[in-house]
């Protein structure tokens, strides 16, 4: 199943080559609300960034774009192909498969669209992939995932729970959680997806 999914991404990259249909998006503009959701976790100018799943390196493209680029980007991918392009658009970037990393420490991880393709254990691979990059992290994790709260479910894609999701979080990861399903990942449609914030700490709260 994981070769069937890696496979299918290799086919989006060589059809579509740096775009977000390469990354499963249907657009630029959807990808970039996604990012939206899961950027204000923080304030990530000056940060050291861990983008799993990172593709084509389209979350530095945004931050930049927003006014807050990292000080440090590494983005890691089972699609290793997706390097050469990452490379020239983030010289400064590290880019690696998810087994290489090591040790390696960051501020904040970034998880978008990667939890959404059904596989076998859909479940027990995002819970142990976010304990995970928790474990690095200084600050903490942001992650999105297809929402149950549809009317329409794709059979080739996992739906959660956005309660169990945030339970587990809290019980297993953080006592720091914030569950949001309030965005809209395309425009005119309805709130199919959620974004979770787990957080090391409380976060600060302003007026």
């Amino acid at each position: 199943m994981t070769r069937r999914i890696e496979d299918h991404y290799r086919t989006l990259l060589r059809d579509h080559g740096d775009s977000a249909e390469a990354a499963q998006y249907s657009s630029r503009e959807s990808q970039y609300r996604r990012f939206a959701a899961l950027a204000p976790i923080a304030d990530l100018s000056g940060r050291q960034i861990l983008d799993f799943g990172c593709g084509t390196a389209s979350l530095h493209d945004y931050l930049v774009g927003i006014g807050q680029p990292p000080a440090h980007y590494t983005g890691v991918d089972v699609v290793t192909e997706f390097f050469d392009i990452a490379r020239q658009k983030v010289p400064g970037g590290v880019f690696c498969h998810p087994d290489a990393l090591g040790d390696a420490e960051f501020d904040y991880a970034f998880v978008s669209g990667v939890f959404n393709n059904r596989r076998k254990g859909n479940r027990a691979f995002w819970q142990e992939t976010v304990q995970s990059l928790f474990a690095r992290c200084r600050g903490g994790v942001a992650f999105n995932m297809m929402s149950t709260y549809v009317d329409f479910q794709d059979p080739g894609l996992f739906y959660e729970q956005p309660e169990r999701a945030f339970g587990f979080v809290k019980r297993a990861v953080t006592p720091y959680v914030v569950l949001r399903h309030d965005y809209l990942p395309k425009p005119g449609s309805v709130a199919f997806e959620f974004a979770i914030y787990a957080y090391r700490n409380p976060p600060e709260l302003t007026a």
